[in-house]
């Protein structure tokens, strides 16, 4: 009698206690599958080949697919009636996005710009450049200037304004004599100003018709941009779309296999829009996050679908029903899936740690179309499989492209497999190839040089912009080249002495055009031209301008920036102005720098560790994540800063990076090129717990994702890609940068670093110093290779 038949007979009796019976039940079953005499009593199927593959974590991933499956009619209705809701919320929405946060939160410039708010001479939000046919000091313009200030300051949402009408400075009125400015503060937030600004200046036009009025200023600029970014937003997915859909049709060679990818793509866009439509109303988010959302998440939920799809379909085509395919492909592919989803979340978690209001703007978003593009994969996917039924099983072998008829077997791709061949023949020499293109794309990060966003983000005939590049023009010192020194506590009759002598130091700087105090006009370290009016008794504290010489960005000013702060004052000083804001951002991203890397590969690397069970791959892949960071930006430097591929930044002088733009390819780079390893990796550990051949897992996981890989890869560079079809260059850069990496990750790190790299570790690449059960087929002596 059989050891089953015996436990079975003991747990029968009825004087047993239930201890010893389960006891009983235990042994029985152990014996049962590891003594060397156990017969089972009746044949069982065997299970399938990769059975041990499936992680005990990931049980509820297939359980979830199987539960959609089964409900397909509640899950797709449930979510039709969602996305419409998202859809009414994100078209609601339109007026509320926010252009702002270039600069850092908390620094002295910001509170700077607090202090010389009080005395009416802050960074202006709106410039308005004033044209006469005849001089501005005529009687007619005079009275037309005055009047049109005036109407300015009584406006809801300004703060202040002041023109050369009613101040009679000389730095307001254009050389030519027949121009003059008017600078207007508004109040709120920068989304307020934006508004503010979006009625006050048509008003100010028809209240002036005999001026030529033309706008500039960054709430004009945000207004520009805003305006700009949604027009964008529909060529770009008119582009999107079909190509994506292309892409799609080559890579399944099936129509309903098609159309899953895309409806989970546009359900994750369209979702993540419409509750940060919602957040509008919360917190300021940026225009930008719209694109971003419906690029990364069309292109992420895509790749997710595409790898989780093509899974299912290989287990149909090894027998299974399509309830189990689609569980047993969730719960191994799914798996992969939801551990990307958490490493890109986290990465762009960790943008958090800058205090850029834009970048946590953009973080936020990331993060909303992160959790779509996984949700959606889980319960959207199943239920579309469920719905096309047997459409998505595949295609016969006679409408295959001829160089596909004799691999009919899904995901495989011959040429990768020649690929992963020939790499881990020479995997020395590949590696120290690859590595050394990555490197020399990494180099020009050195060159780097941050910038803050002004109105050369826009289209080149751009009001904003061609209204900037007027006053750079006609006036000898345009606004954005003040520095404004706030003294708080000195009065300029009392102390009338130490001011001149102060003043007299500032106009000696180097990069110092002019300095302007209550006392006159300073220049070349004397005073060049006397000013005579009565000190006002209301306030306390005077001001003293500081005009540069050179563009905001230059590295003139930068200089001046620092030799003002530290020039002695007399009194307690504070500096404002566009180039000392660039300079504390500066400051504060690089502070923030350190905590940002350590908090992004801590995460990213026990992430990788939790999932590879593998300290070398984890290792690994945080390396070569970090390498794709310095490609990424690299190429950015190299192509938008030296080579100014986009033109010359305002101003003229040497190319600049808008400064959140490498900090965001930086994080998206990262987690890109890890969503990839991820899922390769994956496929490489399941040969590898199979057959226990180093060679042999290098070559099955390249050679099951590489046309996948490149199928996805040009997803998210079509998706990405298309931002380059924007007039906004914020979004061109982006777009062209993330594109070109996502293909290199595809090719070069993928195709060739990887394998080459895992080839030179061998066995050492699945030790891990934690103690974990293996399954029965991993404890098998290994035949032939060894590692």
């Amino acid at each position: 009698m059989s050891d089953k038949v015996t436990a079975t007979t003991v747990s029968a009796s009825g004087g047993t206690p239930p201890a010893r019976r389960l006891t009983a039940r235990l042994g029985a079953r152990l014996r049962a599958s590891f003594g060397p005499a156990a017969r089972p009593t009746r044949p069982s199927p065997a299970p399938p080949a990769d059975e041990d593959v499936v992680e005990r974590g990931a049980v509820w991933l297939g359980a979830v697919a199987r539960w959609s499956f089964r409900h397909c009619r509640f899950v797709l209705g449930s979510a039709a009636c969602l996305l419409t809701l998202f859809a009414v919320l994100g078209l609601s929405g339109g007026d509320q996005w926010s252009n702002g946060g270039y600069s850092a939160d908390g620094t002295a410039a910001q509170r700077a710009e607090g202090a010389a708010g009080q005395f009416g001479a802050g960074t202006p939000d709106l410039v308005l450049y004033a044209r006469s046919g005849r001089s501005v000091d005529s009687p007619e313009a005079a009275e037309q200037g005055r009047r049109l200030t005036e109407l300015a300051a009584r406006s809801p949402g300004v703060a202040s304004a002041l023109s050369y009408w009613t101040t009679g400075l000389e730095q307001l009125r254009a050389a030519h004599g027949r121009g003059a400015l008017l600078r207007i503060d508004l109040e709120g937030r920068e989304s307020e100003a934006a508004r503010t600004a979006r009625t006050l200046v048509p008003a100010l036009r028809a209240a002036a018709p005999e001026l030529r009025l033309s706008a500039s200023g960054p709430a004009w600029v945000n207004v520009t941009a805003t305006d700009q970014a949604e027009r964008d937003l529909l060529h770009s997915e008119l582009f999107n779309l079909p190509v994506t859909f292309i892409v799609l049709v080559l890579a399944f060679g099936s129509l309903g296999a098609t159309l899953v990818p895309l409806v989970i793509g546009a359900s994750a866009a369209s979702g993540a829009v419409g509750l940060l439509a919602v957040a509008t109303r919360l917190t300021p988010v940026s225009v930008f996050a719209v694109n971003l959302s419906c690029a990364l998440g069309f292109g992420l939920a895509v790749d997710y679908a595409l790898f989780t799809l093509a899974r299912y379909r290989e287990e149909r085509a090894r027998g299974l029903g399509a309830e189990e395919a689609v569980g047993r492909a969730m719960s191994t592919t799914g798996r992969a899936m939801a551990f990307c989803a958490l490493t890109m979340a986290w990465c762009m978690a960790a943008l958090l740690v800058f205090p850029l209001g834009l970048i946590r703007s953009l973080a936020v978003a990331s993060l909303v179309v992160v959790a779509f593009c996984a949700v959606g994969t889980l319960f959207l996917l199943p239920a579309l499989v469920a719905a096309l039924g047997g459409r998505l099983d595949g295609v016969k072998a006679s409408r295959l492209p001829p160089w596909r008829r004799r691999h009919t077997e899904p995901s495989v791709s011959p040429a990768w497999r020649r690929v992963a061949l020939t790499v881990t023949k020479r995997p020395l020499a590949w590696a120290v190839a690859g590595a050394a293109l990555l490197l020399g794309l990494a180099v020009p990060v050195t060159g780097l040089r941050p910038a803050l966003m002004d109105e050369s983000i826009l289209p080149a005939r751009a009001e904003a912009r061609t209204t900037a590049a007027a006053v750079r023009t006609d006036f000898p010192h345009p606004p954005d080249r003040q520095l404004t020194v706030v003294l708080p506590r000195t009065d300029p009759v009392a102390r009338a002495a130490e001011l001149d002598t102060y003043a007299r130091r500032l106009a000696a700087l180097p990069g110092t055009a002019l300095v302007s105090t209550t006392a006159g006009d300073y220049a070349d370290g004397r005073l060049a031209e006397a000013r005579h009016t009565e000190a006002t008794p209301r306030r306390r504290g005077t001001l003293v301008v500081v005009f540069a010489a050179g563009s905001v960005q230059s590295r003139s000013t930068a200089a001046l920036v620092d030799a003002v702060r530290g020039t002695p004052a007399p009194g307690p000083a504070q500096v404002a102005g566009t180039a000392v804001h660039l300079a504390d951002t500066r400051q504060a991203v690089t502070a923030a720098l350190p905590r940002w890397s350590a908090l992004m590969l801590s995460g990213v690397f026990i992430m990788l560790l939790t999932f590879t069970r593998s300290l070398l791959v984890a290792l690994k892949a945080a390396v070569l994540g970090t390498l794709a960071i310095g490609a990424a930006i690299g190429l950015m430097v190299l192509l938008f800063q030296r080579w100014q591929i986009l033109g010359p930044p305002a101003g003229g002088g040497e190319g600049v990076l808008e400064i959140t733009m490498p900090l965001l390819a930086a994080a998206l780079a990262f987690g890109l090129c890890v969503d990839y390893e991820v899922f390769l990796v994956s496929r490489m550990a399941e040969e590898w717990r199979r057959t226990r051949r180093n060679t042999a897992s290098i070559v099955f996981g390249v050679e099951h994702t590489g046309r996948l890989f490149t199928a996805a890869a040009l997803v998210v560079a079509v998706s990405m890609g298309a931002l380059m079809l924007s007039q906004v260059s914020l979004l061109v850069v982006l777009g062209a940068t993330m594109a070109a990496i996502v293909v290199l990750d595809a090719t070069v790190v993928r195709g060739v670093l990887v394998p080459a790299v895992m080839q030179l570790a061998g066995g050492a690449n699945w030790w891990s110093p934690a103690l974990r059960r293996r399954p029965a087929a991993a404890r098998r002596p290994a035949e032939g290779e060894t590692g």
